[in-house]
């Protein structure tokens, strides 16, 4: 668990693509620190619009994880969330 994500969804019921936010952070931003750190991710609507609408987000970061993934990439992953974190001084 990371401090400030919001899985959308419930993420109990999630396979290997998970929609996420951290508060105070747009998607896009997170997108592109994540990428300055080696991490690829997605962020926008994702073809689903209204489904945001419904939600009242503005966009989603989105990671896909799958069987060709390893820990090192999820620790990765993790780091540069924190390394978001830091850019947005968020606690």
């Amino acid at each position: 668990q990371i401090n400030s994500i919001k899985i959308i969804g419930n993420p109990k019921n999630k396979a290997g693509v998970i929609a996420f936010t951290i508060k105070g952070i747009h998607p896009h931003d997170i997108a592109t620190i994540l990428d300055e750190d080696g991490v690829a991710i997605r962020a926008g609507h994702h073809c689903c619009q209204i489904l945001h609408q419904k939600l009242n987000l503005t966009a989603t970061a989105r990671i896909s994880i799958g069987v060709y993934n390893t820990k090192e990439d999820i620790d990765i992953f993790c780091k540069a969330i924190e390394n978001c974190r830091k850019i947005f001084d968020l606690k």
